[in-house]
């Protein structure tokens, strides 16, 4: 058998950017056993966690009791429908080989800039996406934590802390368990970006247009990179390079040790739109009514798509395909390559949020306070839902329930597939900070003021 040889470090980077298991057979040109076996080393050389893994990998010395026949998404908790790609499974079983591959790691140290990435929407590829169980009924506020503003950003978990900022102008820090503050750090003017934490740092933008950069445990400053603007986009992180959009119209992509600037690209219009990246690839939409494909290395562009309307909210990215939704009351599929459009589906109402991708299908909420699945293949409608207000919130899933906001100041728990609601907890304000789903637990902000956590 041929022998082959692969990056460890590279790898590594791939698996904890959260690029989908089928993305990685590609670009590594590898079976699903080869994998397998690439991932026991990098599991044996302590390189990675299994925390890293639970999108390929059933745990360390046992057999997944699910494998998609479809895209080859392992779990170690057995289902009737996969995941990631929507597929419905009757039966799967396990092939063992009867030898193991011949491929070879090239061993590197594995240095702090392999330290886990967290970012808004959950993933590089802004999917919306989380690895959690979730809640699956609602039993109790496990706590919640006030501020003095309005709260639109959306938390972000690392080192057991939960990451946002409030539009009383500080950035806050608060342990997962407990809500108790851990610290805060004041800016000049609202926060409504989410973080990004990668390298020990939490990396966030101000209204008073600085990208700014603290330490995650203590919240001490350590650099900030100055625009022309406020900077709500959230940003992205891949390797040694931060990539966030600024109300300037530029995409910027900068060192995450230094801020120096690595590359920057002009679009026609702000952007607020918070980069999704997947297959060396940069995508953003801006408020000049275009998307934009860059190639992330070097900013050089790839594509741009014009839609009918502003785009305000992120792309989302699954299996060589962009999603994006514009102030035109539309969601587009788009190539990712080419950016040639596969199909649209159209709302009716303006749409500002981004879209979550699950279960074979596209989520996403409109100004009409409806929120709609549509099918990922083809854009037909699956189902709607109708909730109380104008939906501005990007939803989330977690094991088969869609988590939704509203301005009617709920949070709506629906399942994925029917869009039955399975319960709903209410606040004392507009919900337009998307949930993040952490093990059991769902966190999310709401204009009230505070940050809750129920379970």
């Amino acid at each position: 058998m041929a022998k082959r040889t692969f990056n460890a470090k590279e790898l590594i980077a791939d698996i904890r950017s959260g690029l989908s298991r089928s993305a990685i057979l590609k670009k590594y040109q590898v079976s699903h056993d080869e994998l397998s076996f690439l991932i026991r080393k990098l599991l044996d050389a302590k390189a990675v966690k299994e925390s890293d893994l639970r999108r390929f990998t059933a745990p360390l010395g046992s057999s997944p009791a699910f494998e998609c026949p479809e895209c080859g998404t392992m779990y170690p908790d057995d289902f009737d429908q996969c995941p990631d790609c929507g597929a419905f499974v009757a039966t799967i079983e396990s092939e063992m080989m009867a030898e193991e591959p011949t491929v070879t790691i090239v061993e590197e140290s594995v240095s702090e800039n392999d330290s886990p990435v967290a970012v808004y929407r959950g993933n590089m590829q802004r999917t919306g996406f989380y690895e959690s169980k979730g809640v699956r009924q609602l039993s109790e506020l496990k706590w919640r934590f006030k501020t003095e503003g309005w709260i639109s950003s959306s938390p972000v978990l690392a080192y057991d802390n939960v990451y946002f900022g409030s539009w009383d102008g500080s950035i806050y820090a608060v342990n997962a368990e407990s809500g108790q503050k851990v610290w805060s750090f004041a800016t000049r003017g609202p926060v409504s970006s989410s973080a990004a934490v990668a390298l020990g740092q939490a990396y966030f933008g101000t209204s008073d247009g600085q990208l700014m950069t603290l330490d995650a445990q203590t919240g001490k400053h350590k650099w900030s990179f100055k625009i022309d603007g406020p900077v709500s986009s959230s940003p992205a992180v891949l390797r040694d390079l931060l990539y966030f959009g600024g109300s300037d119209g530029n995409l910027y992509a900068i060192e995450l040790r230094s801020g120096a600037v690595r590359w920057h690209f002009k679009a026609g219009g702000l952007i607020s739109s918070s980069p999704a990246i997947d297959e060396g690839l940069i995508c953003f939409g801006s408020y000049d009514t275009h998307a934009y494909c860059l190639d992330a290395s070097n900013g050089k562009k790839v594509w741009t798509f014009k839609a009918g309307g502003p785009i305000s909210g992120s792309p989302a990215i699954s299996d060589g395909a962009a999603y994006l939704a514009s102030w035109d009351g539309a969601v587009y599929c788009l190539d990712l390559r080419t950016g040639k459009e596969k199909w649209r589906f159209q709302s009716e109402s303006k749409i500002t949020c981004s879209p979550a991708l699950g279960y074979g299908k596209v989520y996403l909420g409109n100004s009409s306070g409806r929120m709609f699945a549509v099918d990922l293949k083809t854009g037909q409608e699956r189902w709607k839902f109708e909730t109380g207000g104008p939906i501005s919130a990007s939803p989330a899933i977690a094991f088969f329930s869609l988590y939704c906001g509203s301005s009617d100041r709920i949070l709506y728990v629906l399942d994925v597939n029917t869009g039955r609601e399975k319960w709903r907890f209410k606040t004392h304000g507009s919900i337009n900070s998307s949930p993040t789903v952490v093990a059991q637990t769902v966190c999310f902000g709401s204009d009230d003021g505070h940050l809750y956590t129920v379970a």
